[in-house]
């Protein structure tokens, strides 16, 4: 996107192109930070001989859609401009703006899964100049400028960093998004429909929790689970007849008393961490809550697929 910063006096002299593809993060996890690439364009053809515009430094702060975020640290430019050089022009600066684990969760949980929408302001520190002499020596001499006054040209523009670039360029490099993959044992997932239905499940857990749908990945979790569980009807104190999820009762033949009951309690502890946004609209999971389930149910379902002899559907 190209946008312009205030006027100095009457005249419009500078302008920017924000390449919002070419967001970028950096720091790992120790000491992130997002990197936004503004190409200056800064004009003045109206300078007389004599008159001089010195730009010195480029600053800004980056807003979300609910408020501040971070402010990036001067960029300095260090380039006078007169009227045998009026102009620079696509001059790249990167605005570099320090975030921390608790500003990138919230930029998540905001993100949603989209695009990541910011508003960025900017000022472009400038002083006026005027020659008042020259160094000595008619080869090198150099033009000794007098400070006039100091002017802050504005910018304010919105952002939309797209999901592909923020997924790709950001989350990696600042060490959020990051799913550690677990091997699995070899087992002959092909022949058991069953379980080739958990890993199916646990692959599209992994993708959506590296798009940022964190909830969905959780769910996921839950659904590589169902196959473990037959339904037994169980008539509760109200006398009414449910149909209850248990851990399959031929497995504790095969695993034994101690390890059925074990299997049966982590199981039942994974559904019910992720059955929370099921029963709430206002939960939802962290990046480390799907990290995390997502480890244990990987570790639970490779266990099952090397310990536990499953029938083959028919």
């Amino acid at each position: 996107m190209q946008t312009h910063f205030s006027s100095l006096g009457q005249y419009s002299i500078a302008s920017a192109k924000i390449p919002e593809p070419e967001v970028i993060g950096s720091g790992g996890n120790s000491t992130p930070q997002i990197g936004i690439p503004l190409r200056l364009d800064v004009w003045h053809g109206s300078m007389r001989p004599g008159e001089g515009l010195e730009l010195v430094s480029l600053s800004a702060k980056l807003w979300a859609l609910d408020g501040y975020i971070s402010i990036c640290p001067p960029v300095p430019l260090n380039t006078t401009l007169q009227s045998q050089f009026p102009r620079i022009q696509d001059q790249l600066c990167y605005l570099n703006f320090p975030l921390d684990a608790i500003r990138l969760t919230h930029l998540e949980r905001e993100r949603n899964g989209g695009d990541m929408k910011f508003r960025l302001e900017a000022a472009l520190l400038i002083n006026q100049l005027f020659a008042v002499g020259k160094t000595p020596g008619e080869m090198s001499s150099q033009t000794i400028w007098g400070h006039v006054q100091a002017h802050q040209l504005h910018l304010q523009a919105e952002l939309k960093i797209p999901r592909d670039t923020w997924v790709a360029r950001v989350l990696p490099n600042v060490g959020y998004g990051v799913i550690h993959i677990l091997e699995f044992p070899a087992a002959p997932l092909e022949s058991c429909a069953k379980l080739q239905h958990s890993m199916q499940a646990l692959q599209q857990a992994q993708e959506l929790h590296k798009i940022g749908l964190y909830d969905d990945a959780v769910g996921k979790c839950r659904v590589a689970l169902d196959p473990f569980f037959e339904f037994i009807e169980t008539t509760g104190e109200d006398k009414v007849v449910r149909r209850v999820p248990t851990l399959k009762r031929s497995w504790e033949t095969q695993l034994g008393k101690a390890t059925y009951s074990w299997l049966d309690g982590t199981l039942g502890a994974i559904k019910e961490a992720a059955n929370r946004a099921h029963h709430s609209p206002r939960a939802h999971y962290s990046q480390l809550d799907s990290q995390m389930i997502f480890a244990i149910a990987s570790a639970v379902v490779a266990y099952v697929a090397r310990t536990v002899e499953i029938e083959p559907s028919k």
